[in-house]
């Protein structure tokens, strides 16, 4: 299937997406720096500018997007910033940050998200690569409401990071460890008392992309590429999708989201996009972008030269708003080896999406699983 691009546009800085909503109005752009970030909308026209005083390492923007909350110094600082760059509130931990393993420091802030309705922003912090604190804070005194203190499930120095299920009521968190597994967990905060329960899915799995309703997700299993689709909130199993290359050194990444209700988008390591069946979890098209389509991988990368096959320039993609997707690609072939030059493309409507279902206000689906806490 060929789709033409929307918009495009060349920066010399690296890129960040947000998990926003699908509703989202914006994407994030990241200086080369990383002390600049800059708010486009679906039509990649900056919108906001925000300056921070060190490198970032996380950050979330408010869903107005006129406040930035940025993790800074490894880890070591968190600063809530607004959109004329005054600062509102900051915190800074005691120690330096101590690089140790894959991790940047092992006390520091790990990820942050602000709700949709704007009232609460969670935060996480690491504690000696042992536990992690779950924080809400208000968004009027950005003091700690209600937390909560998670071992690590791994027990191996983990990651952690925040992904917003569509109903703004539960939060997956993922906690990450290499090759000593991954795990998730469902995040409910009653206003009281902010729940934690692990979910019974692979050991080797990827971060949670929910169905645009909330009521079904998908994930990436590490260990051999299929692509597992479940239901929210009871995780049975509904189907597995084989990576269609499995005799090759292609497999399916991580960048995927729902198209319509029975249709997914999903990219592979050498940067080809693929359209999946859901219903019967098969591969239906390969999707190509004009003007970026596959290429012998010599084309692009011709310093290695026993490579063979097809490859693209795609790093990623990410679903922006309702009918467009978002994707990043590299300039290729580099006459640099340390360039940062990016390719930011929007492609979609209605050729590529089709009717999916949208959240409901009722949120009957995280009402499920408040019900299986015995919360009425």
């Amino acid at each position: 299937m060929l789709i033409l691009p929307k918009h495009e546009r060349q920066i010399d800085w690296s890129f960040s997406y947000i998990n926003q909503p699908i509703n989202s109005e914006w994407a994030t752009l990241v200086s080369g720096d990383r002390k600049k970030v800059t708010l486009v909308d679906r039509n990649l026209s900056p919108k906001y500018e925000y300056q921070l005083p060190d490198a970032i390492s996380c950050l979330a923007i408010s869903p107005k997007g006129d406040l930035l909350a940025a993790i800074m110094a490894n880890g070591n600082h968190l600063a809530i910033v607004t959109a004329e760059n005054q600062l509102v509130f900051e915190e800074q931990l005691p120690n330096p940050p101590v690089k140790f393993s894959h991790l940047h420091n092992k006390n520091g802030f790990q990820d942050c998200w602000f709700d949709a309705d704007g009232l609460r922003f969670w935060c996480m912090k690491l504690i000696e690569f042992r536990e992690v604190e779950i924080q809400i804070r208000d968004t009027s005194s950005w003091q700690i409401q209600r937390k909560l203190l998670l071992k690590d499930p791994l027990g191996a120095g983990s990651s952690f990071s925040f992904h917003p299920h569509p109903e703004n009521q539960i939060l997956a968190l993922y906690a990450a460890a290499g090759q000593h597994g991954q795990q998730i967990y469902w995040l409910y905060d009653d206003g009281t008392i902010i729940h934690a329960v692990e979910v019974p899915c692979p050991d080797e799995t990827g971060p949670p992309e929910f169905h645009p309703a909330g009521g079904e997700f998908v994930v990436i299993n590490n260990y051999d590429r299929q692509i597992s689709r479940f239901s929210f909130p009871d995780c049975n199993l509904l189907g597995i999708c084989e990576c269609p290359c499995p005799d090759s050194d292609d497999w399916f990444r991580y960048s995927m989201c729902y198209l319509s209700e029975d249709r997914l988008l999903i990219d592979t390591v050498e940067g080809r996009m693929y359209l999946i069946d859901i219903d019967k979890m098969e591969m239906l098209d390969e999707l190509i972008l004009s003007g970026h389509e596959p290429r012998p991988s010599q084309e692009l990368y011709p310093n290695l030269n026993e490579e063979e096959g097809l490859c693209s320039d795609l790093d990623c993609f990410y679903r922006f708003d309702s009918d467009r997707i978002l994707s990043v690609h590299s300039q290729l072939p580099s006459q640099k080896p340390d360039s940062k030059q990016k390719t930011l493309v929007i492609f979609g409507g209605k050729e590529l999406f089709g009717s999916l279902t949208k959240v409901q206000q009722s949120a009957p689906y995280s009402k499920l699983f408040i019900q299986s806490l015995g919360i009425s």
